[in-house]
């Protein structure tokens, strides 16, 4: 049996003269969280709509669990769940009877509906809303409600489109904790794109970075940060901000860039050890109210844009 939950296969999808997906493979291992990132059509949500079977792709293939998504398509919709960016659901149904009527579209035996549905409720914070019209839902609740719906067949592979798109802070925070609990339970691998990329850092084990339907990258998010390592990012905040010291510390030579909000001061530097104490005596000689200077780790949202870069 094979170590993987998803194998993608030289997978491709043009759409007449534009090529969304190309030739496109990577495998993700059971029990493992893995995330798209690239920006806005760089063929993450093709990609997924493939890989749940809901569009065909033109060359290549795939299996989920084991069952290829040309050959079983159906068997690959019995062993996955599917969040998509912008979920809808009919209005004028009630959340029960939205996800008993989700249960018979699974063929779930009626007699495992009723403890399948008030447990996803449960995990969704939903079960005080079971009578309420769908209508009456708020983005942030259709977003928990389609969750609840795509753990019904309690899946092996659990697909997420931007799963926080549009929600408000309280709202993603929400959503983002209740991923977080799947993902610790080990029971279920997990496969997201978004562009909340804290999101990704807090979730996923590896990532694959998408430029005009290619992965360009796949690693982990620790992996990457070492290969971004030619320079460094020193933060340093002081107790009142002071244009001053940015000025002056730009045309260092070992300076690459710095980015200045308000009293924090974000260096990017050459990586050489004696470079800190020199850029801290330089700060010092300027302004000595410094309340912290210490290394900042390259966010994931550096690492995308400087591979992005590197890309002809």
């Amino acid at each position: 049996m094979s170590a993987y939950a998803i194998e993608v296969k030289n997978i491709g999808k043009n759409y007449g003269k534009l090529q969304a997906v190309d030739n496109l493979s990577f495998k993700v291992e059971k029990g493992t969280s893995f995330g798209l990132l690239g920006l806005n059509g760089a063929g993450k949500t093709t990609t997924l709509k493939m890989l749940v079977s809901l569009i065909k792709p033109n060359s290549g293939t795939a299996t989920i669990s084991g069952y290829d998504i040309l050959k079983e398509p159906m068997e690959v919709r019995r062993h996955i769940g599917y969040v998509s960016e912008n979920p809808s659901f009919y209005t004028r149904m009630t959340t029960l009877e939205t996800l008993n009527y989700i249960c018979s579209l699974l063929d779930i035996p009626a007699k495992l509906r009723a403890e399948r549905i008030q447990k996803n409720l449960e995990l969704v914070g939903l079960v005080d809303k079971k009578d309420n019209y769908v209508g009456e839902y708020s983005r942030g609740m259709r977003h928990r409600l389609s969750l609840a719906q795509a753990l019904l067949s309690e899946p092996e592979v659990l697909f997420l489109d931007e799963p926080t798109l549009g929600l408000d802070p309280i709202g993603a925070k929400g959503m983002r904790d209740l991923i977080v609990q799947l993902k610790s339970s080990g029971n279920v691998t997990i496969i997201m794109s978004s562009h909340v990329l804290p999101e990704v850092e807090a979730i996923c084990n590896d990532v694959g970075i998408f430029d005009h339907g290619k992965l360009i990258a796949q690693d982990s998010v620790e992996n990457l940060r070492h290969t971004a390592n030619d320079s460094l990012n020193i933060e340093v905040l002081f107790s009142r901000p002071d244009e001053n010291v940015a000025r002056v510390v730009e045309k260092l030579p070992y300076v690459n860039y710095i980015n200045s909000e308000n009293n924090r001061l974000v260096i990017n530097t050459h990586t050489r050890e004696e470079i800190r104490p020199q850029l801290l005596e330089v700060i010092m000689g300027i302004n000595n109210q410094v309340l912290s200077f210490g290394i900042k780790e390259n966010s994931l949202e550096e690492i995308l844009l400087r591979i992005l870069k590197q890309q002809p």
